[in-house]
């Protein structure tokens, strides 16, 4: 599993295109992967970790550019797995944090984002 993690991320780095006023998908994936447990129900609440990430995408999504940059990349990274996008809609409030994160999945048009 950790072996593939890090395949994607290293994909992502190699495949995502730099753009300085927007958040990057590697800081998307990063604050994102410690919580694939918690979004594939292995584990029954998100970790430590997994809300810190959370509350770290929250800061970097600014504008709505931010956000669909950010929904994008969350999107392409978790293509490769499968999970539950509920759970990705619930976890700022099981990490306590004030934010509205829309159920992501691959069908979901990032651009109609507020």
């Amino acid at each position: 599993m950790t072996r593939l993690l890090y395949a994607i991320m290293f994909l992502v780095l190699v495949i995502a295109k730099p753009v300085l006023s927007v958040p990057s998908c590697a800081e998307v994936f990063n604050d994102l992967a410690p919580c694939l447990g918690y979004l594939q129900g292995t584990s029954e609440s998100p970790t430590t970790l997994c809300c810190a990430g959370v509350k770290a995408l929250k800061a970097i999504e600014i504008t709505k550019e931010d956000r669909v940059a950010s929904c994008n990349c969350g999107k392409q990274a978790l293509s490769v797995f499968i999970y539950d996008p509920n759970k990705l809609s619930l976890l700022p409030k099981e990490c306590g944090v004030d934010w509205n994160m829309p159920v992501i999945d691959k069908n979901f048009d990032c651009s109609t984002i507020i």
